[in-house]
């Protein structure tokens, strides 16, 4: 999938990544998690089963001054796996310090059958400094909203 490009909010909106994002234990430390529905968690997995996975992983940032999108592309190398997940990151910066902290970043199914690090694909970075980067953008960028 190439780099997106969206020019309204309402694009912006309409293109949020549904299943949303939360935070896992891992090793006594946070690291982000993407959700993804069952089907695709098992599409995924399928496609990288018995491989030896190099991911490559893009963190496109758009900003306005007051809000913040971040549409993050994940690529698995000798796949055809490549998605992007596009997130609002103004109501999500422990997830974004999570992902700077950790250089991990990792995909679950949305479903309530995993809990913590069960069923978690995991990803390191290959750039740690590029989350450093995206957090700063967010900090300086993403206003508040009540």
């Amino acid at each position: 999938m190439p780099k997106r490009n969206f020019s309204t909010l309402e694009e912006f909106k309409a293109n949020l990544h549904r299943e949303g994002a939360t935070l896992v234990e891992f090793s006594g430390s946070k690291v982000p998690c993407i959700l993804l529905n069952q089907k695709e968690y098992e599409e995924m997995l399928q496609k990288v089963y018995g491989k030896k996975v190099r991911a490559d992983t893009l963190l496109d940032i758009f900003y306005d001054g007051q809000d913040v999108f971040v549409d993050v592309q994940i690529k698995f190398l000798d796949t055809d796996f490549e998605e992007n997940y596009l997130l609002y990151a103004n109501n999500m910066i422990e997830f974004f310090e999570a992902l700077a902290e950790s250089g991990l970043i990792s995909l679950a199914p949305d479903s309530s059958t995993y809990t913590n690090s069960q069923n978690v694909f995991m990803i390191q970075l290959p750039k740690k400094d590029a989350a450093e980067r995206a957090l700063e953008i967010i900090r300086t960028n993403a206003k508040k909203h009540g």
